[in-house]
């Protein structure tokens, strides 16, 4: 991974060895490549946002954590509450409904 133009305010605590950084404080910054690990940011901006696995959103607040999307969402592979998909039974209600 190479991170381009890094400006830190904090400290940083490395360990070569075992391929471990912790970096505490702020940053601001690129980063270029991948990164395996847990990240814990306040606030991120990515141009384009790739998620190969999973995606949670509000996992530790149990406050019922709400996703504020601005713009669309392109779902391809239906869009699920609870394990049923709200898109197919939102379009089954409205034809029977009329």
């Amino acid at each position: 991974m190479r991170i381009d133009q890094p400006s830190f305010s904090g400290s940083i605590t490395q360990d070569v060895e075992n391929a471990y950084s912790n970096l505490s404080g702020s940053f601001t910054g690129s980063f270029t490549g991948s990164l395996t690990g847990e990240l814990d940011v306040e606030q991120a901006t990515f141009r384009n946002l790739e998620v190969e696995d999973t995606l949670l959103v509000g996992t530790d607040s149990g406050s019922g954590t709400q996703l504020q999307v601005t713009g669309s969402v392109d779902s391809t592979e239906g869009y699920s509450v609870d394990g049923t998909d709200v898109l197919d039974t939102s379009l089954a209600y409205a034809i029977a409904l009329g």
